[in-house]
């Protein structure tokens, strides 16, 4: 049941480093969030992208609890940010 309320994890490798990514349906997206990617707010029933690292150095536990939501575009061009 969870996994069809959130959405499917995947891992992603990127030049920043490994990724949990979980794309949040519209029906899903139920608070206002603020995309680290541009700054602006990610609205009540909008799709995105939650994201957090997967070899953050303090564990699992810490790396989930600073997730961050961002919209999929900005999540797909970070890496042309560095």
């Amino acid at each position: 049941m969870q996994r069809a309320r959130y959405g499917v994890e995947v891992l992603q490798d990127a030049p920043d480093g490994q990724w949990h990514v979980r794309k949040i349906s519209p029906l899903n997206a139920q608070k206002i969030y603020s995309c680290p990617g541009c700054h602006r707010n990610i609205a009540v029933g909008v799709a995105h992208i939650v994201a957090w690292r997967a070899d953050h150095w303090s564990g699992d536990d810490a790396s989930a609890a600073a997730r961050r939501h961002w919209h999929p575009r900005c999540w797909e061009t970070r890496s042309y940010r560095y």
